[in-house]
């Protein structure tokens, strides 16, 4: 009797969908939590992964599940909202479907993330407690897949000592992307959690943005002066509102954007970081889902050492300032000065040296500027 294969191995080399789900299901093949069989035989081959960018070796993160889609995709059917939502709805929705289009890379850590870590301290020796704490859960992300899980952090401190400059550039090592959130001039919780699509004016927050639209599941979010958004527990429309279940890992599985309340999301791998100056302002219920760390002005042992990092980093941005040195006093003025202040400083110093026809910056091109010290009594 002749068998007839009803699902033919393609002849070409390429790989056929029953060599790919056995592929997926050997014992060394990366594991992806709810993974299902629809998951498996659409999963990249060796091929379109080794394509990837460099991100091919990285854990796969599930953003959605195939239900999630099909709730999505039912609200497209019925023309919900006006023509623009409808339309925005239908691109998310293409966006999930295509292949992997529910999934996103987590970001590892490079393979020299510990040099980086240490020029950061180097750079930004104030926050030491804070990068004993990365290196720590670098090393336990070293023992498993290499993504670091950091515990949502808070940097608290007195004006000017860096706080928000520091979050970026840690980003760069430990998350896939960036994003900060000036939360002072918060007046709701839209640019968070999205705006109620009954408005004319819906639009997505920042989280559905970076999660939807972005290649990996893991950046970092920097709240911004978190103590000064207008923090009112419990109203409706509070800046801080969407916080509560997004600082919750368990919660932030089940996200929702209010504006595509349809469509639900798993942001639980989101690195949260917040600054503020004074954290007994911030409501309790946030608080506590905080690891809060005190950043101090640096002290005179190494605020010249922050000088001369400000004055790289300039460089970095600028190629120009590479040409600059300081002199001894110089920088010994400019470390009487908060980090946030000296850049500014140091502009203005390269630019009276510059109008001198010099390269080396003397004491007396550094503009006498207020000098920042400790804060007395309580901080406003």
């Amino acid at each position: 009797m002749t068998h007839h294969n009803t699902s033919p191995e393609p002849q070409d080399g390429t790989e056929s969908p029953a060599d790919r789900l056995r592929r997926r299901c050997s014992a060394d093949s990366e594991v992806v939590r709810n993974e299902s069989i629809e998951d498996l035989l659409c999963a990249p081959s060796e091929g379109e992964a080794a394509a990837d960018k460099g991100a091919s070796d990285s854990p796969r993160h599930m953003l959605c599940s195939w239900e999630a889609v099909d709730e999505l995709a039912a609200a497209v059917s019925m023309d919900i909202g006006n023509e623009d939502l409808r339309k925005r709805n239908a691109a998310v929705l293409a966006t999930l479907r295509r292949t992997n289009g529910r999934f996103r890379r987590l970001w590892r850590l490079p393979d020299a993330w510990r040099t980086d870590i240490d020029a950061l301290e180097r750079a930004f020796p104030n926050f030491g407690e804070v990068l004993g704490h990365v290196r720590a859960m670098g090393a336990l992300a070293e023992l498993h897949d290499g993504v670091i899980k950091l515990d949502p952090m808070l940097l608290d401190g007195t004006p000017g000592t860096g706080k928000s400059t520091f979050a970026e550039q840690l980003a760069k090592i430990v998350a896939g992307g960036f994003q900060r959130l000036q939360m002072s001039s918060a007046e709701t919780g839209a640019q968070l959690g999205g705006s109620a699509a009954a408005w004319a004016n819906s639009q997505t927050g920042q989280v559905f943005e970076l999660l939807v639209n972005g290649r990996f599941a893991n950046p970092a979010i920097l709240l911004d002066e978190l103590d000064k958004a207008m923090l009112q527990p419990g109203e409706r429309f509070s800046p801080v509102g969407p916080l509560y279940p997004l600082l919750e890992p368990a919660m932030a599985r089940t996200f929702r954007d209010i504006s595509v309340p349809m469509l639900q999301l798993d942001a639980s791998s989101i690195m949260w970081l917040a600054t503020s100056n004074e954290r007994r302002l911030l409501p309790e219920a946030i608080l506590s889902r905080l690891h809060p760390f005190d950043i101090q002005l640096p002290g005179p042992g190494v605020a010249v050492q922050v000088v001369h990092s400000v004055l790289g980093q300039l460089a970095q941005a600028e190629p120009v300032f590479a040409r600059f040195h300081l002199d001894p006093d110089a920088a010994a003025k400019l470390a009487r000065h908060g980090p946030r202040a000296v850049r500014g400083l140091l502009r203005r110093a390269c630019g009276n040296a510059a109008q001198a026809s010099r390269w080396t910056i003397h004491a007396a091109d550094v503009p006498d500027g207020r000098v920042e010290r400790a804060p007395m009594g309580f901080r406003a």
